[in-house]
């Protein structure tokens, strides 16, 4: 193979294993996220995880339906660069997309074009041994979004530009915690709750303040010594 063949070929390969990070863009007239916008949220957009707060799942639009499905055509495809399996829907507020990958990815996109206005990737430690690098996508609250990260912490970027505002701690992933869903928003509050049954860890529930991060409550699923509950365990079964 001539040398420069050569080159290419690294090239390609590269560009399969690594995604190529274009310079960083910033959104224009970008929409900030309320409580009323999350509770009733306009038809084109999806903001939360299966877009309202009941869950239903389902968009309003009916431009597409039952009679039309058959004659979509891609319009456009983006690859993320990531090759694990993707559980994150696109979070779409008012022509953006967000879209977050594996191992701790956020991607902003022109939802009408597909073209990538920003990306945050997040370095991971080496030492992380959690078992699958799952992330099921970013919550938005005013002019930030929230990543719930595989190494146990909850970020907070600017949903313009991708950098960070905050980055809180949430536990230690050295003892089996890691973070795997999305963030949830309610008024002006960031919810996560842990991950890492498998490895025995004491599940929660804790909120932050949406603004700068700040630890506001936290709750242990399984009761501790002295809470209500607690006595219908035996000995210290209640720590696994």
């Amino acid at each position: 193979m001539h040398t420069r063949q050569w080159i290419w070929s690294c090239l390609a390969a590269l560009a399969v294993l690594w995604p190529v990070i274009l310079p960083a863009g910033e959104i224009a007239n970008y929409s900030p996220v309320t409580a009323q916008r999350l509770t009733n949220p306009e038809p084109a957009n999806w903001m939360l995880y299966r877009r309202t707060y009941d869950g239903q799942g389902y968009s309003p639009l009916d431009k597409i339906n039952t009679t039309n499905a058959k004659n979509l055509v891609p319009v456009w495809t983006f690859s993320t660069g990531v090759t694990e399996g993707h559980e994150a829907p696109p979070i779409v507020n008012n022509g953006i997309m967000f879209v977050a990958t594996p191992q701790n990815q956020v991607i902003a996109l022109d939802a009408k074009t597909g073209d990538q206005i920003w990306r945050y990737k997040r370095q991971l430690p080496e030492d992380l041994f959690q078992l699958h690098p799952t992330s099921r996508g970013v919550g938005l609250w005013q002019d930030k979004l929230y990543l719930a990260t595989t190494d146990d912490h909850l970020v907070a970027l600017d949903a313009k530009t991708g950098k960070v505002a905050w980055d809180q701690k949430v536990q230690d992933y050295l003892k089996g915690q890691y973070l795997t869903l999305m963030p949830l928003v309610i008024n002006g509050k960031i919810l996560v709750g842990g991950s890492g049954g498998e490895y025995g860890i004491r599940g929660y529930v804790v909120a932050y303040d949406a603004n700068d991060g700040k630890e506001l409550w936290r709750t242990f699923t399984i009761p501790g010594t002295g809470e209500p509950g607690n006595d219908t365990w035996q000995g210290d079964d209640w720590k696994l």
